[in-house]
């Protein structure tokens, strides 16, 4: 198992248990007491998790959201899958806003077919995929850094005010019934607010694991978005409160 799988699965242990201790880890991870110290350590000053004696606990405030570099890692196939269906709703030429996600990080590794496309994003990682992979115009708001890999707040706000897309591409922490899309914190929900009033069409990119799960800030409802894009068909309930507001796209589903 190599260090971010490794990492991934501390987290969603601490997500049970709330506190974990090295010799617990070991075993579970079948790792040494010396790689479990530094995956903590790392892990710790990454802000995923507070180190304690013996071991390491959830930080106060556990609906936060996680770093991109292991957002990114985790479930990376489901949203690549995502990604590739969003491609669709895009044409040369166009205007295009994408938020900080990874599941946008994914898209905008895929967008290298496209010609003289216009991006804003909020998305350090983002930008720096495109900068590597394109010759797109690219506009990063400048701003307050959240988790190393997003600009949030008031000057990332105000650069966002210059621009009006014609598409905009996002993802969400959670989406619940009947219509709620949900964040981790009032910092990325303002963000992906404030992008939602500033682009023609929404189409927002959803994995399958953040179906049926709600988190602390409203970024908006499913009314509100032109298409919900993800890897598997959500569970009948769910699918059927969604398709009453919005267009609701995954493989197989005659789209």
């Amino acid at each position: 198992m190599i260090s971010y799988e490794r990492q991934n699965e501390i987290l969603e242990l601490l997500k049970e248990r709330r506190t974990v201790t090295v010799e617990f880890l070991c075993r579970r991870l079948f790792a040494s007491g010396a790689t479990v110290r530094r995956d903590l350590a790392e892990m710790a000053q990454k802000g995923l998790l507070e180190r304690v004696r013996g071991g390491a606990t959830l930080i106060s405030g556990a609906s936060q959201d996680a770093p991109l570099l292991v957002r990114t890692q985790k479930d990376r196939e489901k949203k690549k899958i995502a990604a590739g269906l969003a491609l669709d709703f895009l044409e040369d030429s166009m205007t295009v806003m994408l938020d900080s996600s990874s599941t946008v990080t994914c898209l905008a590794a895929q967008l290298a077919r496209f010609k003289n496309l216009s991006v804003v994003t909020n998305g350090i990682e983002t930008a720096g995929v495109l900068n590597d992979n394109t010759s797109f115009k690219i506009y990063l708001c400048g701003g307050l850094i959240q988790n190393n890999s997003s600009m949030v707040g008031s000057l990332a706000q105000e650069t966002l005010e210059h621009f009006h897309t014609d598409i905009l591409f996002f993802s969400c922490c959670g989406i619940s019934a009947p219509d709620l899309v949900t964040e981790a914190n009032e910092e990325t929900a303002a963000m992906k607010k404030l992008m939602l009033r500033n682009a023609k069409k929404k189409i927002l990119l959803c994995d399958s694991t953040k179906m049926n799960r709600e988190y602390f800030c409203k970024s908006c409802r499913a009314q509100e978005i032109d298409a919900i894009v993800t890897d598997a068909s959500p569970d009948q309930a769910l699918l059927a409160s969604l398709k009453k507001q919005t267009q609701v796209i995954y493989p197989q589903s005659g789209h």
